[in-house]
């Protein structure tokens, strides 16, 4: 008899397991369904965003629709795995709900910042040069490594490399480069400093001119040869400017350098010869170096 009694009560035991067993299941994928705020503070709410304006975006939840102030936002994770940035963080963040949550944070912060910049120097095209940069800025975002390239289409160099130009037909051919970028400021901001380091290679053609006097009884008479000649600069420069952020994606970067090179081989002597040219002493001149500025604005994009 007890046996008999007991049946029923075991029925409806396996029976309530199974109906708190699916509340749990639905329970579960409801609120994996859900959007998910990320405060600036490190806190994170569950819900369905309802609204986003300007000064607020509003969530709904089981105690109804709350409006949270945008400037304590600092991105929202919707159902469907996307993400939308609302606010540079000012300190690190770490999301205090569960492991698994934090996981997903850190990578959605990873997401939103980009470490690779590509961008091509504005100034550059008016002496008829491509110049392309890359830039990788390192994880602690203090420091960006990148190289530079630039290729120049004019057929004679002009007053922008007058180092250059005062060569007999010298034509600029293309630069090669490395910098390094230090941002004393936090790369979060809209507009921040840098100042740094490149290191410059310009390689350029001109025509070598040898003048020599022969003697031809009483009459000296001067001959000129001439021969092809290849020429290099590899300049150490100091830089400084700003970066700005247009968009998520575009910014401007100024570049403003001064450094210089030194001067050799087959270059350092007809870069003397004319510069004795003009020199109204008697006293010989000779430069071993020069100065090297460097002039940008970058137009360009984050990866």
């Amino acid at each position: 008899m007890n046996e008999i009694c007991r049946q029923p009560f075991f029925f409806i035991f396996d029976m309530l397991k199974q109906v708190l067993l699916h509340i749990f299941i639905l329970l579960a994928f409801t609120l994996k369904c859900q959007d998910k705020l990320f405060f600036l503070n490190g806190q994170t709410k569950s819900g369905k965003v309802t609204v986003i304006t300007p000064e607020y975006i509003g969530l709904k939840s089981d105690s109804g629709v709350i409006e949270f102030d945008r400037s304590t936002i600092l991105l929202i994770e919707f159902k469907n795995g996307k993400f939308d940035k609302i606010n540079d963080p000012e300190k690190e963040i770490i999301a205090t709900a569960d492991k698994k949550e934090n996981f997903h944070f850190k990578q959605a912060s990873k997401e939103l910042y980009s470490y690779n910049r590509v961008s091509i120097n504005s100034l550059a095209l008016c002496n008829a040069d491509i110049a392309a940069f890359y830039e990788r800025v390192l994880p602690n975002k203090k420091i960006g490594l990148g190289i530079m390239g630039a290729y120049n289409f004019n057929l004679y160099a002009n007053a922008i490399n007058p180092f250059i130009a005062v060569l007999a037909n010298a034509k600029k051919n293309y630069d090669l480069g490395g910098f390094i970028n230090f941002y004393p400021a936090r790369v979060e901001k809209r507009t921040f400093m840098h100042c740094g380091l490149m290191v410059k290679y310009t390689s350029f053609n001109f025509t070598s001119v040898r003048s020599d006097s022969v003697n031809v009884g009483s009459v000296y008479a001067v001959t000129n040869s001439y021969k092809a000649s290849k020429g290099n600069q590899l300049a150490t420069i100091v830089t400084i400017g700003s970066h700005t952020d247009i968009t998520k994606n575009f910014f401007i970067k100024t570049i403003f350098g001064i450094g210089g090179f030194r001067l050799k081989g087959d270059y350092k002597e007809q870069f003397n010869i004319e510069l004795n040219k003009a020199n109204a002493n008697n006293q010989k001149l000779e430069s071993r170096s020069l100065p090297k500025l460097y002039l940008g604005i970058n137009l360009g994009f984050k990866l």
